[in-house]
């Protein structure tokens, strides 16, 4: 991995969101203790754990970190996505592109598992950090079960499985 590269990513995809976001994106992620983190640290909490499961092999690990750092880039801000990026990250990045959370459900459940696998780190991140609105959560644990199922079969038992898994029972008891 180039990490100087990567580092200058990280230091991009920031910027996009802190000052180039869309008028309906939040620039910061607002907690249930009504705390705030920039939103720029949720696709880095992706990218840097799948770079940490290393029961993946780097072929996905490392394009999956780079395609996570830029997952919301599209949906969220007027930035362009860099150009040195791979074809295959890009294609990455938009197979976790929608407009809207049904579309985004519907739609990521017919896509290959590598991009079910993104899309659960893309989903366990929110449900760690708890910045869902109370409604939203029966949907997104029913949503994220289903990934978890595709990515098991596909995968194994990744870091991110299990880590889902405990989220989704803690919310629910």
């Amino acid at each position: 991995m180039d990490y100087e590269k990567f580092i200058e990513y990280i230091k991009l995809q920031a910027e996009a969101h802190q000052e180039m976001a869309l008028p309906t994106a939040k620039t910061h992620r607002k907690f249930p203790s009504q705390e705030t983190n920039p939103y720029f640290t949720h696709p880095l909490w992706c990218s840097m754990m799948i770079l940490l499961d290393t029961k993946l092999p780097e072929s996905i690990r490392i394009p999956g970190a780079e395609a996570l750092l830029f997952h919301d880039v599209l949906e969220d801000t007027t930035a362009a996505l860099p150009s040195d990026l791979s074809e295959e990250v890009v294609a990455m990045i938009k197979d976790m592109t929608f407009e809207n959370f049904e579309i985004e459900v519907k739609e990521t459940l017919q896509k290959p598992a590598k991009a079910q696998l993104l899309k659960l780190y893309d989903k366990t991140a929110t449900l760690y950090d708890g910045a869902l609105r109370e409604f939203r959560y029966p949907e997104w644990i029913d949503f994220t079960n289903k990934l978890i199922e595709t990515v098991e079969k596909e995968y194994g038992e990744l870091n991110i499985v299990i880590l889902a898994k405990a989220l989704i029972v803690n919310r629910t008891k």
